[in-house]
């Protein structure tokens, strides 16, 4: 399963490379779909290693970092130019220091209802599922704007300390009740009507789930310091 997720990520540069960069996109998504699947099959199958941890870090370098990286780079290069390019390596930069992290230090860790930073397909998925949205490059200044602002955002995120929750083992680690049910025929069924703006708002939720949990573990932190009477609440 991670080759077919390097496999993807390969056709997925071939896309790009050719100007197909709806294809290109899709199949990065449908590239952390399998990266998703491969971890869940290791574990029922127990055949977890040092070995597969390397090999699944080394196919996301291919599969999101760089072919996310290109595909942003030669999308936006009509409006943005260079420019494009530098905020593709700054992403490119960031995906590879994620993932040299995550063997060092996530890949021991036993919990797994959390991640240290934004993860790399999530990452990818979600400027995947902007770029979709926008369709082609923004030639008016406020939408350039905001790309210059989100993709150094997103890189930041991902090698940022900040504790984002892991969702899929949040909402399926138990048996499939009624509303797990529900929820996943809606969520389905909302792709099957519209994939592009669906994608984006659940990887939104996603990018923003970690700064949230900070910002209120941090409000928490303040009123509890103040109502103790402590002059420097952040100490």
């Amino acid at each position: 399963m991670t080759i077919l997720n390097l496999s993807l990520g390969f056709l997925s540069l071939q896309a790009s490379i050719h100007g197909n960069f709806l294809w290109a996109g899709w199949l990065i998504v449908l590239a952390a779909v399998i990266d998703g699947l491969d971890g869940v099959v290791a574990r029922l199958t127990q055949s977890n290693s040092l070995f597969g941890v390397e090999l699944d870090s080394l196919a996301d370098a291919i599969s999101f970092a760089t072919a996310t990286s290109l595909l942003f780079a030669l999308w936006s290069t009509e409006e943005l130019g260079q420019a494009g390019v530098f905020l593709a390596f700054i992403f490119l930069t960031a995906g590879i220091l994620r993932l040299a992290r995550y063997n060092v230090i996530q890949a021991k860790q036993k919990n797994r209802s959390f991640y240290l930073g934004l993860t790399v397909p999530s990452a990818s998925v979600f400027i995947v599922a902007l770029i979709m949205a926008l369709s082609r490059p923004p030639a008016h200044p406020v939408p350039k704007f905001f790309l210059f602002l989100v993709m150094p955002l997103i890189s930041l995120l991902m090698v940022s300390r900040i504790h984002y929750p892991n969702f899929i083992q949040i909402i399926y680690r138990h048996r499939l009740n009624l509303s797990r049910l529900l929820f996943t025929i809606a969520l389905l069924t909302s792709f099957y009507l519209n994939p592009p703006l669906t994608l984006l708002i659940v990887t939104s939720i996603n990018v923003s789930s970690g700064p949230m949990r900070e910002a209120w573990r941090l409000t928490q932190k303040f009123i509890l310091a103040r109502s103790k009477g402590n002059e420097f609440p952040w100490r």
